[in-house]
């Protein structure tokens, strides 16, 4: 049986196009992608926290390209100093948290300063 490799639609022999789409059918489906993080499945954790919102976004970038999503919490002015004695935080899904911390440190040459905090809960930050 052909399949729509767009909307996934099911035809009888002898079609060749999808109806709906319009694109050429397929004798098989490629496997479904596994679905996205969601939000309340998250259980996030901190990996690092930063002193400008810049520092941190090179790493959110750098694990986001290695299929890690991230989220960055924290206020900064617009010139992405974080205001006051607040830090910008980069969080990961705990479940990610040890690749995470592999790709920091291969991508800073070691372990972390003292002046970041790594791997801790999001809400048990050392000064």
């Amino acid at each position: 049986m052909p399949f729509c490799p767009n909307c996934r639609a099911e035809y009888r022999a002898g079609f060749t196009r999808c109806a709906d789409c319009d694109v050429e059918l397929v004798s098989a489906l490629p496997e479904e992608a596994p679905p996205p993080y969601e939000a309340e499945h998250l259980e996030l954790v901190m990996l690092a926290s930063f002193s400008t919102v810049a520092d941190a976004g090179m790493i959110k970038e750098l694990l986001e390209a290695n299929g890690i999503p991230t989220v960055l919490r924290g206020q900064a002015d617009p010139l992405g100093v974080v205001s006051g004695a607040a830090r910008t935080e980069l969080l990961v899904d705990e479940r990610n948290l040890e690749r995470a911390l592999e790709l920091y440190e291969a991508f800073y040459g070691g372990e972390p300063s003292d002046e970041e905090d790594l791997g801790h809960q999001g809400s048990d930050i050392r000064p």
